[in-house]
């Protein structure tokens, strides 16, 4: 906010103007705060969206029965806990 009060900082249309040749016209120098203000607009609304909808997480234990791996070694019954996104 600070940026406000500072000579010069300002994005006011007639600050903008001040900032460009005289040799543009008045039409473009607008041109170029509305486009500021769009992007600047466009990079807010992005920035509020959510990044990923709300999905819910939660963690279940699930039992994994005995069984033989590939290379033929026994694996003894066991819990694992694995993560569910819904």
């Amino acid at each position: 906010m600070c940026c406000l009060y500072a000579a010069g900082c300002s994005t006011s249309l007639s600050n903008n103007r001040a900032l460009f040749k005289p040799t543009e016209t008045l039409g473009y120098v607008e041109g170029r705060s509305d486009e500021i203000k769009n992007l600047y607009w466009a990079q807010r609304n992005m920035a509020l969206k959510d990044p990923e909808p709300q999905l819910k997480r939660k963690l279940t234990e699930v039992v994994v029965p005995a069984h033989y791996d590939s290379d033929g070694q026994l694996i003894e019954a066991h819990r694992e806990v694995i993560e569910v996104v819904q």
